[in-house]
């Protein structure tokens, strides 16, 4: 009974790939499927996903892999009809000058919050989203600053935006009270 399950989710990942040659899918679980594609194609992509009734996206996780000099953005899709989760996967370039996407908000109106979310703690631009400001979780002098980044330094930057420095201990960085 297990496989039959299976064997929908496997048609439903043959229907897809067939009219998106460019991307690569398979089944992960029952009611789970996993799309990687070209962060260049991620507007035909989603098209073609809600055209196969995925009515809804969930949200857009951003992941920082540093060591790979990339993001990777993976966009959570669910399917009322197929009772399916989708995960679709691109990375882009880590450099704040070219972690750059377009925006799917014209597709999924609701992807203009998680792409603000992604502008403001990952540095991500998304080309088409006029919400791209500057993040609201600091000041305007801390531009390039981005919290979630693995090369964020939580701890330097708390002593200088409070001027907490009498209040750390500064041989071992620790927080003394």
């Amino acid at each position: 009974m297990g496989e039959v399950k299976w064997e929908r989710e496997q048609m439903l990942v043959d229907k897809i790939l067939e009219k998106a040659p460019y991307a690569e899918g398979k089944v992960r679980r029952e009611r789970r499927i996993e799309f990687s594609i070209p962060a260049d194609r991620i507007r035909d992509f989603l098209m073609l996903l809600k055209e196969n009734d995925f009515e809804l996206m969930l949200q857009i996780t951003t992941v920082d892999w540093p060591n790979d000099g990339e993001l990777e953005l993976i966009y959570q899709m669910w399917s009322v009809t197929h009772r399916t989760h989708a995960m679709v996967r691109t990375r882009i370039p880590r450099d704040l000058d070219k972690a750059r996407i377009p925006t799917v908000k014209d597709i999924y109106p609701v992807a203009e919050t998680y792409e603000r979310d992604s502008h403001d703690f990952f540095g991500v631009y998304f080309e088409g989203n006029e919400k791209m400001e500057m993040p609201w979780i600091l000041d305007d002098t801390e531009q390039g600053l981005f919290p979630h980044r693995k090369d964020f330094d939580m701890l330097t930057y708390v002593k200088k935006k409070y001027k907490l420095l009498d209040r750390f201990d500064e041989d071992k960085d620790n927080y003394v009270i």
